[in-house]
C-alpha cells in the first residue's frame, strides 16, 4: 500500500471513530449547546470520512474501518469514564482528550508525507487536523 493510501486510510479511520463515538456520547448529553456542538462535529467527521473513502476507492483501495474490537474498547472506555459523571464539563474534557490524541497522530502522519505525498491526501489530512483543532477550541467553553 502506498504512503498516500496509508494516510487516507488513517484519515478515514479517525473520522469514522468520531462518527462512531459521538452518537454514543450524545445519548448522555442533556446540555442543548453541547448537543449542537457535537452534532456539528459529527457532520464534519462524516463528510471527511466520506471524502477519504472516495479517495481510497479512486486509488483502487478498500476503506478500512476502525474495527469491532477497537470500537468495543472505545465504547467500554466511554461507559467506564461516564458511569459516575455525565456532566457537560466531563464529557467535553473526554472529547478534548480524544481530539488531542487525533491531532498528535495526524500531525506525525502529515509530517511524514508533507513534501512527498500527493496533494489531495495531504490536504484531506490537514483538513481533519484543522477539524480536530477546531473541535478542541469549541469544547473548551464547556469545561
Amino acid at each position: 500500500m502506498s504512503k498516500n493510501t496509508e494516510l487516507l486510510q488513517f484519515v478515514h479511520k479517525n473520522a469514522e471513530m468520531g462518527c462512531g463515538t459521538i452518537p454514543k456520547v450524545l445519548e448522555m448529553v442533556e446540555e442543548p449547546e453541547l448537543r449542537r456542538t457535537l452534532n456539528r462535529q459529527l457532520e464534519e467527521y462524516s463528510q471527511i470520512a466520506g471524502e477519504a473513502e472516495q479517495a481510497i476507492r479512486l486509488r483502487g483501495g478498500t476503506p478500512q474501518n476502525p474495527g469491532q474490537i477497537s470500537e468495543a474498547m472505545s465504547d467500554l472506555a466511554l461507559k467506564a469514564k461516564t458511569i459516575t459523571n455525565q456532566s457537560a464539563s466531563h464529557i467535553a474534557e473526554m472529547m478534548i482528550k480524544g481530539s488531542t490524541m487525533g491531532t498528535v497522530q495526524m500531525t506525525k502522519r502529515i509530517h511524514d508525507l508533507k513534501d512527498k505525498g500527493d496533494q489531495e491526501a495531504v490536504e484531506l489530512a490537514e483538513r481533519l487536523l484543522k477539524t480536530e483543532e477546531n473541535n478542541i477550541q469549541q469544547l473548551k467553553s464547556f469545561l
